[in-house]
C-alpha cells in the first residue's frame, strides 16, 4: 500500500511540474499577444501617417493571422494545463482513499436510504463508504450507474463479464485517469444534463416552415447587395432600413424562442467540450475484451463516428453562444442568424437525439467500470471472487474489512454454506462481532458489483442480501429502537422467496426488550429462518443462544473475546469456534468509574 501511495505521489510532483511549464508557457505567449498588438498599432499608425495603403493592409492581415495563431495556441495551453490540473486532484484523491481520508471527496449522501435491505447497514454510500472508496465516475448517468451496481446484485454471467472488462482496464492508467479528468468539469452536473435532455426533447419552431428556411438568405442576399452599394457609393444609407423592417419582424417572432435556447444551452457547450474528448478516448483505444468493444461499438455508424457528431453540434451551440457579444445582434438583424443557427441545431436534434442518450449510457458504463479497475489498481492485494453456480455458498481466506486501515485491519477465514444455515456469532463488547458482519456485507456487495474484495480468496453463490444492524427509534413518527426493529425483521420475512437466497446479516436482534422476550423472540426467528430459502449470521450477547446447535444441525456457533491484561482489555478480532466464555462488561463499566460490586 506504501508503494501505492508513493506511486500516485510521484504522478502528483510530475503534474505540478507540467503545470508549472504551461504557466511559463502561457505567460510567454501572453507577451507576444501584447507585442504583436503594439507592432501592429505602431506599423499602422506609420502606414496612416505616409498614406501608405498596401502597409496598412499588410499589417492588419498580418496582425489578424499571428493573433489567430497566438489565440490558438493559448487555448491549447490553457486546455492543458486544465487537464493538468484536474489529473492532479485525481491523483491527490487516490492519495487521501489510501489513506482512508476521504474528506472532499463526492460520498453519495443524497442516496443513502434507511429503508434499502442492506446499503445503510453496511456504509455503502454517505461519509466514509465504499462508494467515496469506488467512485470515480463524474457525469449524472456514470454516478447512477455504479450507485446501481453497489445496491442490486445481478446474474453470475454479468458478474463475470464486468470482471473479465475490467482486468483489461486495470492497466489503462492513463487512459481512465484522462476520462475521469475529462469528466470532472464544474458544468456537467446533474440539473445542467436534464436542462440539456429537455432541450433535446423540445418542440421545434422552424421545424419544416419553408419560410423561416428560406428568409435569412434572402435577408442575407438583400444586406450584403445594399452594404456593397452603400460602400460603392451607388445608394444611400438609410436604404438598410428596409431589410430592418423585415429582420426585426422575424426575430420578434423567434426572440423568446432563441432566448430560451441559448439559456438552456450555454452549458451544454462545456458538456459536449467533455462528452467530445471523453468519446474521442474510447473510440481511439484498442480492446481485447469482446464486452468492451461492443460498448465502444456505441459510436461507431456508418457515416460519421460519435465524436464528430457531438462536435457538429458543440460547434453550432457555440455560435448560439455568441449572443452576449453585441457585435452578434449587429449582424443578427443584418443576416437572420437566429434562424439560420437553430435551423441547424433543429436538424442535427432530429437526426441524432435517439443516439445520443444511448452514447451518454455507454459512456456511463465505461466510467462504472473504471471505477472498479482504479479500485482494483489502488488495491492490488485484492482478490476478483469466484462466483459459484451452486447456491448458499460463502467462503473466504483472509476476509478483512474495505474501509478499515490495512495496518489496522484484523482478518479472518470463514465458511457459509447450505439452506437454513445460520452461524450464531456472540462474543464481548466491542470485540468485532458487528464489524464482521459489515465484512462480510460489504465484500459481497464488491463481488456482485463486479469488483476485487478485501479477501486471499473468496467463492460466493449468488443471493439477496438483507441487514439489521442500526435500527433507531423515530420520534417523529412515535417509533420506538425496538419496534423499528421488529419493522425490519418483518421486511427480512417478507423479502426472503423461493426465487432467489438471501444472506442474512443480524446484528444484537431484539435488544431493546427484556432479556426474557428477547431470548425467546431470537430464539424463535432462527428457528424459523432454518426452514426459509435463506442463511446467515446472527451476533448476540446471549449466550444460551448457541446451546440451540445441540439440537439443530443447521446452527454452528462462532465468537470473538477479550482477554485482560493488567488494567487494559485486549482485543485480537480473531473469530473462534464455539460459544464465547470471556465477558468484559464489568470491566468496562468499571474503568467508567462504576463501583461494581463482587
Amino acid at each position: 500500500m506504501r508503494n501505492k501511495i508513493d506511486f500516485f505521489q510521484e504522478r502528483t510532483d510530475n503534474l505540478n511540474q507540467q503545470i508549472n511549464i504551461l504557466n511559463s508557457k502561457y505567460s510567454r505567449v501572453s507577451v507576444y499577444r501584447i507585442l504583436v498588438f503594439i507592432l501592429f498599432l505602431v506599423f499602422s499608425i506609420w502606414s496612416l501617417k505616409v498614406e501608405f495603403l498596401g502597409g496598412l493592409i499588410f499589417s492588419v492581415a498580418l496582425f489578424l493571422i499571428f493573433f489567430i495563431l497566438l489565440v490558438n495556441k493559448h487555448k491549447k495551453i490553457r486546455q492543458s494545463k486544465v487537464l493538468c490540473q484536474k489529473l492532479l486532484e485525481i491523483n491527490q484523491e487516490e492519495i487521501k482513499r489510501l489513506r482512508f481520508d476521504f474528506d472532499g471527496i463526492f460520498d453519495g449522501k443524497d442516496f443513502v436510504n434507511e429503508s434499502h435491505p442492506y446499503a445503510s447497514d453496511l456504509d455503502i454510500f454517505g461519509s466514509n463508504s465504499i462508494f467515496q472508496l469506488i467512485n470515480r465516475a463524474c457525469t449524472s448517468h456514470g454516478i447512477g450507474m455504479l450507485k446501481s451496481w453497489l445496491e442490486s446484485p445481478t446474474n453470475e454471467q454479468t458478474i463475470q463479464t464486468r470482471q473479465q472488462a475490467v482486468k483489461e482496464l486495470i492497466p489503462l492508467l492513463e487512459w481512465r485517469q484522462k476520462i475521469h479528468a475529462n469528466g470532472r468539469g464544474k458544468k456537467i452536473e446533474k440539473k445542467n444534463e436534464l436542462a440539456f435532455y429537455n432541450w433535446l426533447e423540445g418542440d421545434d419552431f422552424i421545424g419544416n416552415r419553408i419560410i423561416y428556411k428560406i428568409i435569412p438568405y434572402v435577408v442575407m442576399v438583400i444586406s450584403l447587395v445594399l452594404i456593397g452599394g452603400i460602400l460603392y457609393e451607388k445608394l444611400p444609407g438609410f436604404i438598410l432600413l428596409f431589410p430592418l423592417i423585415i429582420t426585426v419582424f422575424f426575430i420578434n417572432k423567434i426572440f423568446d424562442y432563441s432566448r430560451n435556447t441559448y439559456n438552456v444551452t450555454t452549458t451544454a457547450v462545456q458538456i459536449l467540450e467533455s462528452v467530445e474528448n471523453i468519446i474521442l478516448l474510447i473510440e481511439n483505444q484498442k480492446f481485447e475484451n469482446e464486452y468492451l468493444n461492443q460498448l465502444k461499438n456505441q459510436f461507431f455508424a456508418l457515416t460519421q463516428v460519435a465524436s464528430q457528431k457531438i462536435m457538429d453540434l458543440r460547434k453550432i451551440l457555440e455560435l448560439l453562444n455568441l449572443r452576449w457579444n453585441g457585435m452578434y445582434h449587429i449582424l443578427n438583424f443584418l443576416f437572420l442568424l437566429d434562424y439560420i443557427i437553430l435551423a441547424k441545431a433543429e436538424k442535427w436534434r432530429a437526426r441524432y437525439k435517439h443516439e445520443i442518450s444511448i452514447w451518454f449510457e455507454t459512456i456511463a458504463e465505461f466510467e462504472a467500470l473504471n471505477s472498479l479497475a482504479a479500485f482494483a489498481f489502488a488495491n492490488d492485494s485484492y482478490t476478483f471472487p469466484e462466483i459459484m453456480d451452486k447456491p448458499f455458498f460463502l467462503h473466504g481466506e483472509n476476509i478483512g474489512h474495505p474501509l478499515i486501515q490495512t495496518e489496522k485491519r484484523v482478518n479472518n477465514d470463514f465458511s457459509l454454506e447450505n439452506r437454513g444455515a445460520t452461524c450464531i456469532i456472540t462474543g464481548s463488547n466491542m470485540s468485532g462481532k458487528s464489524t464482521f458482519l459489515r465484512t462480510l456485507g460489504a465484500n459481497a456487495v464488491l463481488a456482485f458489483a463486479g469488483a476485487p474484495v478485501c479477501a486471499e480468496s473468496f467463492q460466493i453463490s449468488i443471493f439477496h442480501i438483507f441487514t439489521s444492524m442500526r435500527t433507531k427509534d423515530n420520534l417523529g413518527e412515535h417509533i420506538s429502537s425496538f419496534y423499528a426493529e421488529l419493522i425490519r425483521l418483518k421486511m427480512l420475512l417478507q423479502q426472503i422467496n423461493d426465487s432467489q437466497p438471501t444472506l442474512y446479516l443480524l446484528d444484537e436482534i431484539l435488544k431493546g426488550t427484556n432479556s426474557v422476550d428477547r431470548h425467546l423472540g431470537a430464539e424463535s426467528l432462527i428457528l424459523q429462518l432454518n426452514e426459509m430459502n435463506a442463511f446467515g449470521l446472527v451476533s448476540t450477547h446471549d449466550l444460551k443462544l448457541g446451546e440451540l446447535q445441540k439440537t439443530n444441525n443447521k446452527i454452528m456457533n462462532y465468537n470473538f473475546s477479550s482477554s485482560i491484561i493488567g488494567d487494559e482489555i485486549v482485543f485480537d478480532y480473531k473469530l473462534r469456534d464455539g460459544i464465547c466464555e470471556s465477558t468484559n462488561a464489568s470491566q468496562l463499566m468499571a474503568k467508567i468509574g462504576i463501583q461494581i460490586k463482587s
